[in-house]
């Protein structure tokens, strides 16, 4: 009686030129009244074309072979599109992952929240702006009534989301879909939208079905979790049976494979070897067979067993019941059951008689923001902002230092600066001794193949047009190294990002995201770079594959020397691969040194904000703060005093008035803070 939803039997498939994709097969589990219901898995398991069967958005090659998906007493695949329009928005409502494609550009969100209240002719238009304005208020907007005659440009990607979640909430649904909610947002908003969905979901009564690969996300939101691979439901069971016994191979692997569940720092991580099989070719046996560490000769001949732990959890395999049951199955907590991968060269070590290959000093970056008639025609004196603000940070060869902060801190300026894409105009900026800050780009041009970057949307950053093979071996080609075999070097390359061959031959939009990094990689070491500025090296990668990624840079960092600069807010992974850590808040490092030291004791109030502000895959360690509050402030209204002033929990009248300097604690370990925590 308590079922709000309940999916039986869902089997859907997709037509396309290579044969009929088996997208879901049999999907069953019900959505309980009051809940929240977690569905996790890597990228392809089939976790958002639920959602999107549910709510009859599916695309149009999409067909549903078989099930039911009944909301209250009505099948929702049967009703009519008249009738599903009456269901969306009224009674299930949905929050995308991305609000700034999600939501119209061109309209006040005054407007589009009018939009969505247009099925309600009592309500007048001043009506309808109150309980607008009222939903905005409880999703933490601050001054509601003026921001909602705002655009989605006037907002940071937290504000959007938190408007997002408002539209979503406006019309009281009863079940409310959440794709992937804080994917692309810093740690600290995350926990921010996190506790939010909680108040919300016990203030409004609300179910709530959250789609995401972020296990902590899940540990720290849900009470039950639904397990997917490759369009199959593999494991559901409660949060705390999930996550502290899980029982199927596949959901044990996903977390062992999670940086934030391991607590000792290690430079390599566990994998889940191999990828998730192409759903055109007919599958038999389990579906994980072909990756699973226990597999036995009838886990790829028969289907498992659907085996029920408890009134409400199951999971599907052969290791639980049957003839090849094996009773030492799970093992321990402590015994990993996916490898940690191979290395293909011994450590190197980081010493300082090796020297400094990238040296920056008291970095200065100002953008313009007005042109000189509207700045005297306003009376205003400054027409710049400080991007990046008296920044010094270096890298050794075979050395990682990790740039860290929220989004808007200036981390990617930095990175662009350092290789001359973004002027500079104070500071000093060497590679091997050579100062190379605005270097004229006929003479920076052939320091280029001593220094590569590695950018964020692996996808974007490459041309749809070409091959994987040209994409490779393009900068070769526009440095004009002599190559007799482009074709070779090209496989040679590959090979060692461990790219299949056959995989040279497609576009990139015929590629999964850890392919599409590899290729990334694969261009970064075309010239034999010194030195790789990675930004955002695992954004938007599933856990397995975030542990092939940073595998993969570790062994060529081994056996190269290269030096990297790991631009990341993703705090558990920086964790495991950094030497040093940067901190930077607004455009300034306000804490630099050893990044063991730092994450075990950090001085600045901001570093242990996003220490604490990472999400814990541990449903018995819910936090139940937010370790800070806000934003980080717009570059046109930096606080006088401390950057941080205006959220630290510590700040004191000296803070608002005067900038701290940068202070050292040991000859490696400096911060900017009056008050430090150490």
């Amino acid at each position: 009686m308590d079922t709000l939803l309940d999916i039986r039997n869902l089997s859907l498939e997709f037509r396309t030129p290579r044969g009929r994709v088996k997208a879901l097969r049999e999907i069953s589990f019900p959505i309980r009244k009051g809940r929240t219901i977690g569905i996790v898995g890597e990228s392809g398991s089939g976790k958002s074309t639920i959602l999107w069967a549910i709510l009859g958005l599916l695309a149009s090659n999409a067909k549903v072979t078989s099930g039911e998906i009944m909301f209250e007493d009505r099948n929702l695949l049967a009703l009519s599109e008249s009738g599903l329009q009456a269901v969306r928005g009224e009674e299930i409502s949905v929050v995308f992952q991305d609000p700034m494609t999600s939501q119209i550009p061109v309209l006040t969100y005054a407007r589009q929240m009018f939009d969505i209240l247009y099925r309600r002719p009592g309500m007048s238009a001043a009506e309808k702006r109150r309980h607008a304005v009222e939903m905005m208020q409880k999703v933490g907007i601050a001054d509601p009534e003026s921001r909602i005659d705002q655009y989605p440009h006037h907002f940071s990607g937290g504000m959007r989301q938190r408007a997002g979640i408002a539209m979503a909430l406006l019309t009281g649904p009863k079940l409310l879909l959440a794709d992937e909610p804080t994917t692309a947002l810093d740690v600290t908003l995350e926990a921010q939208i996190i506790h939010l969905l909680q108040e919300l979901k016990s203030e409004l009564d609300t179910t709530v079905v959250v789609v995401s690969h972020n296990l902590g996300l899940i540990a720290e939101l849900c009470d039950e979790v639904v397990v997917m691979y490759a369009g199959e439901v593999v494991e559901v069971g409660e949060v705390r049976q999930i996550f502290h016994d899980p029982r199927h191979p596949y959901t044990r692997a996903l977390l062992e494979c999670d940086p934030a569940r391991i607590e000792k720092a290690s430079r390599r991580l566990p994998v889940i070897l191999g990828d998730i099989p192409d759903l055109a070719k007919p599958q038999t046996g389990c579906i994980y067979a072909t990756r699973c560490q226990r597999a036995m000769p009838i886990c790829r001949t028969d289907a498992p067993p659907v085996v029920g732990l408890t009134v409400s959890r199951f999971a599907k395999c052969h290791l639980l019941a049957g003839p090849h049951h094996d009773p030492q199955w799970p093992p321990p907590p402590d015994v990993l059951t996916v490898p940690m991968g191979e290395s293909v060269a011994a450590p190197r070590t980081v010493g300082r008689a090796q020297g400094e290959l990238l040296n920056v000093t008291n970095l200065n970056v100002q953008f313009q923001i007005m042109g000189p008639v509207s700045a005297w025609m306003r009376g205003i004196t400054r027409r710049h902002v400080d991007a990046v603000l008296d920044v010094s940070l270096s890298v050794r060869p075979g050395e990682t230092v990790g740039l860290v902060g929220e989004s808007g801190s200036g981390k990617t300026t930095l990175g662009r600066t350092i290789l001359n894409l973004v002027p500079a105009q104070n500071g000093s900026v060497t590679f091997e001794n050579r100062e190379i800050r605005n270097m004229a780009e006929r003479h920076f041009k052939p320091l280029r193949r001593d220094m590569a970057m590695m950018f964020q949307d692996p996808v974007g950053s490459l041309s749809p047009r070409k091959s994987v093979r040209a994409l490779i071996v393009e900068p070769i080609l526009i440095h004009g190294i002599d190559c007799p075999d482009l074709d070779a070097e090209a496989e040679r390359l590959a090979d060692l990002v461990r790219l299949p061959r056959p995989l040279l031959a497609r576009y990139p939009h015929e590629l999964s995201g850890g392919q599409a990094r590899r290729v990334g990689v694969a261009r970064a070491l075309a010239l034999n770079p010194k030195l790789i500025i990675a930004d955002e090296p695992t954004a938007g990668l599933d856990v397995s594959v975030q542990g092939e990624i940073l595998n993969l840079m570790a062994d060529l960092q081994a056996e190269h020397g290269l030096g990297y600069l790991i631009i990341t807010h993703n705090l558990p992974v920086v964790r495991h691969i950094s030497d040093r850590l940067a901190i930077m808040y607004l455009g300034r490092i306000v804490e630099h040194g050893p990044a063991d030291e730092i994450f075990r004791n950090p001085a600045h109030p901001y570093t242990k904000a996003l220490v604490e502000g990472v999400p814990n895959p541990d449903p018995d360690r819910r936090r139940t703060h937010v370790s800070i509050s806000g934003e980080v402030p717009s570059l046109l209204r930096r606080p006088q005093g401390c950057d941080f002033v205006t959220r630290c929990p510590y700040a004191q009248d000296r803070c608002r008035i005067e900038k701290p300097p940068h202070s050292r604690i040991t000859p490696d370990h400096d911060h900017a803070c009056f008050f430090p925590l150490r």
